[in-house]
């Protein structure tokens, strides 16, 4: 056989939502918009590549998209951060 094929070695599901939820703990644009509201209380996955993370009485919806500038290469998903609209109570 001869010819080429796109590869992609996904993460297996454990360790891709850890990534998933390790990049959202990381993020410094999460921070900034919640670290006045106080400590995280919980993340939370809601549906497929959208979690929701809650500090005092707000939350925040938290979506992973594909990071379309990074490099088509065998590997783990290369993804970024889109942050929603803090709500408040």
């Amino acid at each position: 056989m001869i010819g080429t094929i796109a590869v992609s070695a996904a993460l297996p599901p454990f360790w891709q939502r850890k990534a998933e939820i390790q990049a959202i703990l990381d993020s410094g644009a999460l921070a900034d918009v919640l670290e006045r509201r106080g400590p995280i209380d919980a993340v939370e996955r809601v549906g497929n590549d959208h979690y929701r993370v809650r500090a005092g009485g707000c939350a925040l919806d938290v979506l992973i998209v594909d990071d379309a500038s990074a490099a088509v290469m065998p590997g783990p998903r290369k993804f970024l951060l889109k942050l929603g609209e803090l709500v408040c109570k």
